[in-house]
């Protein structure tokens, strides 16, 4: 399909022999649904009493709760719910219930009183180990990438069978690797290793609960904490110290990676980072403008932080997001630092030294957005089916600089948080990002009033240096900068770097100081 796209953007092909090829590929619905199943852990929230006082949305789908639901409902049998009750409340340690589920199966949940010691919260332990804890078991006992994939289907409940099929392996494949995996953990069965690794997980969650300089994450929907706000959002840094508003991109996650959330730290910043609608767990509903919501999920969340002005920060299509909020919301920005920066798509000529496959997915996204969104959904359900060392090669392909540092070992907790934050959505708003990269949105640059710092790596492939040029020079105050050996990961390679004129800015326009933190 690629090859055959390539061949119309060489003049080669005519359009007819792409677009002929849009019904063979699957719909992006039956892709979306393929995996629903392990989309989401559920959740409820109980009282004392056992009543149910909330829950989230993959307990409402799966459980198909009523508004007068009790534990007398859910668990297996009422004698079964009142045992849980008595254990939870005279131990206070967490305690293992079974529910039933309409569909007949049975769903397994770990219940412990919250810290105020009023509320029960049952969490579904079933679907498999927590992404930290699975990292953590794999260092720990020495699984290879292919083990670690077959141990979270083993945490799942998956059957030899089943998880042949799904990472397209031989049954006695992935019997080898059970075997190999049994015999690193130092255990005789699967239930023993089950056993061992939800007992670490739960080690891993108390232990991240309470360690210092974590990046945290909330939702803030209508919270006490912040009322009025609609998107999940990240905050990491110097809490107080120079505001920061970070518009993220879709490659490099948000602030997984350790040295980015130091590096904010040591320079005093105080970075916010709003979920864009169709990432994590913010919606992007349909028929929405992702650009303008987004806007208005910064524009609350900012008042909710009670912030009035900020540094805005960017990453790649980001970029777009942050020029719009600059121009709707001048008052609020002091300055603009796009890093990498993409700019927008004024014409074909930009692609001219691009890789055959960019050069594809961009004529693609223009001509026949229908078959990009397919490509995207085939990329995603292969990466979950497969495993996120996919990630690298398949966003990256034929920029050896740019794959080799998203490839590198230390990254794959921002493979994990990239992929968590696209695939919760099922790509919502990864693939409306497709789109968006390669739209003409030049007319508001001249609208772009406040100092802006357009941020390119000299071995970047992806994105053209020109282009780049060209739209700080259309933006009033606007100044491009060169970053030598550096690509279109600038975000990951390149963090303290970034902060710095992040901090440069903020200072030069007068947010910086002892009240923020920044000497």
């Amino acid at each position: 399909m690629v090859a055959e796209i390539a061949a119309v953007v060489d003049g080669v092909a005519e359009e007819a022999v792409a677009v002929g090829r849009l019904d063979d590929l699957p719909q992006a619905p039956v892709l979306a649904g393929r995996h629903s199943a392990d989309l989401d852990a559920m959740i409820v929230v109980l009282d004392r009493q056992g009543s149910v006082t909330s829950r989230n949305a993959a307990a409402n789908r799966l459980l198909r709760l009523l508004p007068d639901t009790s534990l007398a409902d859910l668990a297996e049998t009422p004698a079964a719910g009142r045992a849980f009750l008595a254990a939870v409340t005279a131990s206070g340690e967490p305690v293992p219930l079974t529910l039933a589920g309409p569909d007949g199966r049975s769903v397994l949940m770990l219940g412990a009183f919250d810290e105020a010691g009023e509320h029960i919260t049952l969490r579904e332990i079933r679907r498999g180990l927590g992404e930290r804890a699975q990292q953590r078991l794999a260092e720990c006992i020495g699984l290879t990438a292919g083990e670690q994939r077959v141990c979270a289907r083993l945490m799942a409940g998956r059957s030899i069978a089943e998880i042949a099929a799904e990472l397209e392996r031989k049954e006695s494949t992935v019997r080898q690797q059970v075997k190999s995996i049994l015999e690193k953990a130092g255990v005789r069965s699967q239930v023993q290793l089950i056993s061992l690794a939800y007992s670490l997980s739960l080690a891993v969650e108390r232990a991240s609960a309470t360690r210092e300089g974590k990046a945290t994450t909330a939702l803030i929907d209508g919270a006490s904490a912040c009322p009025g706000a609609k998107a999940g959002y990240h905050r990491f840094g110097l809490e107080g110290g120079l505001p920061v508003l970070l518009f993220h991109g879709a490659l490099f996650g948000i602030a997984a990676l350790a040295e980015v959330r130091s590096s904010a730290r040591a320079l005093g910043l105080d970075v916010v980072a709003p979920e864009r609608p169709g990432y994590g767990a913010t919606r992007l509903p349909d028929g929405a403008d992702p650009v303008a919501l987004a806007v208005e999920h910064a524009v609350a969340t900012l008042d909710a932080l009670g912030w009035r002005q900020v540094v805005l920060l960017s990453h790649d299509i980001g970029t777009r997001f942050a020029a719009r909020f600059a121009v709707a919301h001048p008052e609020r920005v002091a300055a603009l630092v796009a890093a990498p920066a993409t700019p927008p798509m004024r014409s074909w000529s930009q692609t001219a030294d691009m890789p055959t496959r960019h050069r594809v997915n961009a004529w693609a996204a223009q001509k026949l957005p229908a078959v990009m969104d397919k490509i995207v959904m085939l990329a995603l359900a292969r990466i979950a089916r497969r495993g996120v060392e996919l990630v690298p090669q398949l966003v990256f392909s034929d920029c050896p600089f740019d794959e080799a540092v998203l490839a590198h070992l230390d990254r794959r907790v921002v493979l994990e948080e990239v992929f968590s934050l696209v695939w919760r959505q099922r790509g919502a708003g990864f693939r409306r990002d497709m789109l968006l990269t390669n739209e003409d949105w030049s007319d508001e640059l001249p609208y772009v009033a406040a100092p802006f710092v357009a941020l390119h790596g000299s071995r970047s492939l992806t994105v053209s240096r020109n282009a780049v040029e060209g739209m700080a020079a259309a933006a009033p105050q606007g100044h491009f900068r060169l970053v030598e050996e550096a690509g279109h990961s600038l975000p990951l390679s390149h963090a303290p770097l970034v902060f710095r004129y992040v901090l440069a800015a903020g200072i030069r326009a007068g947010l910086g100081g002892a009240e923020h933190g920044v000497l």
